[in-house]
């Protein structure tokens, strides 16, 4: 078998990205730092330029197990109106679907394991990488890895990737927003004001809150505050978040009601500028590794599996005479997949940063004007901005530098 592609992190991304090269014969080493396989969160919208690719992928059938599928969107006030309020209508080989983080990376995970190509070493965390220019190889460093050397080595590891951290030394530390960000998974929901297939996100001063189905009878919801960073909160989470999200609409407050507070999870929210430059020589970074954004358009996970079906189209081409590739083909790939990626990600990025800085808003007179935007922006423009989130296709892209 030819030199492997080393992927440093078994994440959604990392996981996707050993899928699609894997599929176009390329053989997969992914090494993770954890001793097992897992991921924590809570929802995640798979839009239909995400779960086209994993449905391309065969996941379809597996992703509709554990999954729901959303038919209208809305966005409106905390007092529960909605200025925005569409039906959605994707191909069934594309969906709008709403799944738990850790159901996705199960099914994702399953689907390497199930994968000759592909290899995964657990408990094994990455400190850098080291190339070796004269035999066209790349190898991850950290313990127990002094063997696993391959013909390229993608960073999927993260917003603190050390694979970014080797490749930019210096960068400055992540941003932080100025805005908090609870979620929950209720244990079971029912509620004549939200009905299943629903997605949402309602404003107020300073705070916002999203919630969707992602399965039969439990919905994922969060929910953002204008917060110092750092700040924690205590064992009575549930009351505080009741209290301080009192004029939201019943049915949300009956959400964090019906959630364990055990399984409220709170992150700050942090993202980086857009680099200008990815990777270099045999080595690039994907995912949170690369373009790492704030949670408000959905597109986190989603941009990351983008980049997967992209390193698969770049990268994988190399592999169908056989063999292993050349150095600088593989190279020339890399930045092929980079340039193709840079222009989306970067634009996703400051759209996000955007979104969240007009989202929280405290000061009544600017509310007022956000909404006043909302309910009076053509549907027509609405629905050009969406189209080109949710539209895009990796298959139409170009790969031209």
């Amino acid at each position: 078998m030819s030199e492997p592609v080393v992927i440093v992190g078994a994440g959604i991304g990392g996981l996707s990205a050993a899928l699609c090269l894997a599929q176009r014969g390329c053989p997969v080493v992914v090494v993770e730092r954890f001793a097992e396989v897992r991921e924590v969160g809570a929802g995640i919208l798979l839009g239909p330029n995400a779960s086209g690719v994993l449905y391309g992928c065969g996941l379809g059938e597996a992703l509709e197990g554990v999954s729901a599928p959303m038919t209208r969107l809305g966005i409106g006030a905390d007092r529960g109106e909605l200025f925005v309020a569409k039906d959605v209508d994707a191909s069934d080989d594309a969906p709008f679907r709403m799944v738990h983080r850790a159901a996705l990376h199960g099914v994702l995970y399953e689907a390497v394991q199930d994968h000759p190509l592909v290899e995964v070493e657990l408990g094994r965390p990455v400190e850098g990488f080291e190339q070796d220019r004269e035999g066209g190889r790349v190898r991850a460093l950290g313990p127990g890895l002094s063997s696993c050397w391959g013909v390229a080595l993608v960073g999927c590891d993260g917003l603190h990737s050390a694979v970014r951290a080797q490749l930019h030394p210096g960068e400055r530390e992540p941003l932080y927003h100025g805005y908090t960000c609870w979620r929950g998974i209720t244990s079971s929901f029912e509620h004549e004001g939200f009905p299943p297939g629903s997605l949402l996100e309602l404003q107020g001063r300073g705070l916002r809150t999203g919630m969707g189905y992602i399965d039969e009878d439990r919905v994922y919801w969060w929910a953002t505050a204008n917060a110092p960073q750092g700040e924690r909160d205590g064992e009575d989470v549930i009351a505080r978040l009741q209290q301080r999200f009192e004029a939201f609409p019943d049915y949300f407050r009956a959400m964090i009601a019906a959630t364990p507070p055990a399984q409220v999870l709170r992150n700050d929210i942090f993202d980086r500028a857009p680099l200008k430059r990815w990777g270099q020589d045999q080595v690039t970074v994907l995912g949170d590794a690369a373009h790492p954004m704030a949670p408000n358009l959905g597109q986190g996970a989603c941009s990351a599996i983008e980049d997967a079906a992209m390193l698969g189209r770049c990268l994988g081409e190399l592999w169908e005479e056989g063999g292993t590739p050349q150095p600088d083909a593989v190279s020339a790939a890399l930045r092929q997949y980079e340039a193709a990626r840079h222009k989306r990600t970067a634009t996703l990025q400051r759209l996000s940063r955007r979104f969240g800085t007009v989202g929280q808003l405290e000061h009544p007179l600017a509310v007022w004007m956000r909404e006043q935007a909302m309910r009076w922006t053509p549907q027509a423009l609405l629905d050009r901005q969406q189209a080109a989130i949710w539209e895009y296709r990796v298959e139409m892209a170009s790969t031209r530098r």
